[in-house]
């Protein structure tokens, strides 16, 4: 299945369909607008990515800002996910086009729809379907080459966990959307390339705090991965924040814009746009259970199964101990020493067939023979609780939110120093274009978020 900034990608294709005409296809032009290494970005694809992206401003209602500044802001993300790709061809990842069949099916599922109304869909409003295909194979690529590169070596200690959970703002419910604005700062700037980067700063924190529009802003200058976004992080508990976010979004109100916040990225600006609570108790139905499996073997088949389950099952029936007969024949390593315990296990665990066969007994009744992709089984239900799992589920969300933060930070640092390691020669000459012409100078500004 496709992760969740995938299927977003996908949804915001399939958006762009209700504005057809605005998103009519463009002849391709092969002209090549920046070398990016050993590989190239064309005119054709500056075309698609900026009517996606006009289309992503429009969802959000945000008014589209100079073209000048959409082109810079668009051809940047261009080279950021080429430099991503060509880093998965050198690491071998691969897509292949079953694989690539297959992501496409599950996105027009989750559309309603089937691949050929998808195909069809996109054709019908001028969307050229070989484009939005490898536009999504990249969005693949960069996310299989990040997990490689970034999350493999992530790792969340108990320690991590216990160190949050120590901390008020830990068990704090509270999910905040924030908007941001990062002015970067390359590895190894000199002195005058970072005061220029504060100053910028500080002359953006003072129009935002002078009422200028916060969205347009970070459309405009921030060097974020979210800027055609209007720098928006979406909605994210403190403890999935940035670090030093984390430290100020409990003390803004909301429309407040905190004072500049300076990391290892460069300056960073954020708004308080929204924050709500989303805490509750969490509760987990448990089933303590039994059973024997019987498998087929060198020495019995199906039929013969079928009739030696029928036959402990009468047994049972007749009073027998359930326990003494799994030690005897049962085939599931795993339960046949403990009598065919499988102890006390939440909905989920089993087989589905397994758990259906489960969840139709009530404590103390045992189930006729059924079977399952394992073999023969006889289950019997044994007890039920409802345990209160709020304190486990905490650990978890905060597990996932120390390892999503840490993720995000190590990205962050990865994409910049992969950008500034790049050769990239710039060929627009487009004469409202944000990005010099025939440079091999990366912008003073590169998207580090």
């Amino acid at each position: 299945m496709p992760t969740k900034s995938l299927l977003k990608l996908a949804f915001l294709i399939v958006a762009t369909l209700t504005g057809a005409k605005a998103l009519a296809a463009v002849e391709s032009l092969d002209r090549i607008i920046a070398v990016v290494n050993d590989g190239v970005v064309l005119q054709s694809e500056m075309e698609r990515a900026l009517k996606i992206a006009e289309a992503q401003l429009r969802d959000r209602n945000i008014p589209a800002p100079p073209a000048g500044v959409i082109e810079s802001q668009v051809l940047e993300r261009l080279i950021v996910t080429r430099l991503q790709t060509q880093r998965a061809a050198e690491a071998g990842i691969r897509i292949d086009d079953r694989e690539l069949n297959d992501v496409l099916a599950s996105v027009a599922a989750q559309n309603k729809m089937s691949l050929p109304q998808f195909i069809d869909a996109l054709k019908k409003d001028g969307l050229d379907y070989a484009s939005v295909r490898e536009q999504i194979r990249d969005e693949v690529l960069t996310q299989r080459v990040r997990q490689k590169e970034v999350a493999s070596r992530v790792q969340v200690t108990d320690q991590d966990i216990d160190l949050a959970l120590a901390t008020a703002s830990a068990e704090d419910t509270t999910e905040y959307r924030l908007a941001h604005i990062l002015v970067s700062v390359p590895d190894g700037a000199t002195t005058e390339v970072r005061e220029a980067a504060r100053a910028k700063a500080t002359a953006l924190l003072a129009r935002a705090r002078g009422g200028e529009d916060f969205t347009q802003l970070a459309i405009a200058n921030s060097d974020g991965q979210q800027a055609l976004s209007g720098g928006d992080l979406d909605w994210r508990k403190g403890a999935n924040l940035p670090t030093a976010f984390a430290k100020v979004a409990p003390k803004l109100a909301i429309g407040d814009v905190a004072d500049i916040i300076e990391s290892g990225s460069g300056f960073n600006l954020i708004k308080l746009t929204d924050k709500r609570d989303a805490g509750e108790r969490t509760t987990v139905s448990e089933t303590k259970s039994q059973h024997i499996l019987l498998q087929v073997n060198a020495l019995r088949d199906d039929d013969g199964s079928q009739a030696l389950i029928r036959e402990i099952h009468e047994r049972l029936v007749k009073g027998e101990d359930f326990a003494a007969l799994a030690k005897k024949y049962s085939d599931d390593p795993g339960s046949k020493n403990s009598g065919g315990d499988l102890g006390w296990q939440p909905p989920g665990v089993f087989a589905p067939e397994f758990q259906k066969a489960l969840d139709e007994l009530q404590p103390g009744q045992l189930s006729t023979p059924f079977h399952t992709q394992f073999g023969w089984h006889i289950a019997k239900v044994n007890d039920r609780r409802t345990r209160d799992a709020t304190v486990e589920a905490r650990r978890g969300r905060i597990r996932t939110s120390i390892s999503v933060r840490k993720e995000a930070e190590e990205y962050e640092t990865w994409v910049r120093r992969l950008r500034e390691e790049a050769y990239v020669e710039y060929r627009m000459t487009t004469p409202d274009a944000a990005t010099p012409p025939a440079s091999t100078t990366p912008p003073a500004a590169t998207p580090a978020g």
